[in-house]
């Protein structure tokens, strides 16, 4: 077949800017990140139990400082490896406290006294802690019930929460940090048509992008390194998860799915099984 001199110029040009896109996307041209990803905790260890299944009393927490069992067990998820924790809260008796991290088939653990807010932000110092709320009337309990966040340790209480709670969380001065799933989410996919053209999105810049393995590749443009490079100069939190199923963060479940992460990655990836997880990666 036979071109006119038309029709080859017209290929040329074709040729040229689609030369031209895949340079302008091409994660190889872009710097490699610095620093390590880092896991977040989707739920509390199972505590040590004794032989008929209650919680034993050898829970006693870091440094031997008592502290009720669900505290503990998030105790232990942290010093799995985990550099932060999802504390899932609920309202008693009018008040919002940490909500049971364990299930246990023992009376007496479960007519144990939840956690106060208060308790766990001092008994949880050591990871970054993701706390779930539901409700503007829960997040001014929280916010209220938790130190006040220092300009030396951002992200030290980041909340999840629901678009009202989140918007009254960030009118703060100082504010805790927050967002939702359904804001995260639309996060990625308005990426995935402003970030055609190298743009990251106002839905996204300082905040949080919740991206599914599934989500990963080549149409999430410039991954890794140069989408990784978009994310850090505006500022943007990045979370990768197994899935969102019925409006919840599934964490990774397997090992081998860390494979399935680019070995650049630096963000924040969410685990379900941190005891088994949490040293995999830090092997």
């Amino acid at each position: 077949m036979t071109f006119t001199r038309k029709q080859t110029i017209i290929i040329l040009i074709f040729a040229a800017l689609a030369f031209g896109f895949t340079l302008f996307q091409a994660s190889w041209l872009a710097e490699e990140p610095t620093g390590k990803p880092k896991l977040i905790a989707d739920r509390a260890a199972d505590p040590v139990r004794d032989t008929a299944g209650c919680v034993a009393r050898a829970n006693s927490g870091f440094g031997g400082a008592a502290v009720g069992p669900d505290i503990a067990a998030l105790q232990v998820a942290a010093g799995s490896g985990a550099d932060a924790i999802r504390v899932t809260t609920q309202f008693a008796n009018g008040a919002l406290k940490v909500a049971p991290q364990f299930e246990s088939a023992c009376a007496a653990d479960n007519a144990r006294v939840p956690s106060t807010i208060k308790d766990a932000a001092a008994g949880l110092t050591k990871p970054e802690l993701f706390w779930q709320v539901q409700g503007a009337a829960a997040a001014k309990q929280l916010v209220a019930s938790l130190p006040t966040p220092s300009v030396d340790v951002p992200g030290q209480n980041i909340v999840i929460s629901d678009a009202a709670a989140v918007a009254f969380i960030e009118s703060l001065q100082p504010s805790h940090e927050a967002f939702s799933i359904v804001g995260a989410q639309k996060c990625a996919s308005d990426y995935r048509l402003s970030g055609l053209w190298g743009s990251v999105p106002e839905s996204c810049k300082n905040s949080t992008m919740l991206l599914t393995l599934g989500d990963l590749g080549y149409t999430l443009w410039g991954w890794p390194n140069r989408f990784l490079a978009r994310m850090k100069a505006a500022n943007v939190r990045l979370i990768i998860a197994e899935d969102v199923v019925d409006g919840q963060i599934k964490g990774l479940t397997d090992v081998n799915q860390y494979g399935d992460i680019a070995n650049s990655y630096n963000g924040y990836i969410w685990v379900d099984n941190i005891e088994e997880l949490g040293p995999a990666l830090r092997r």
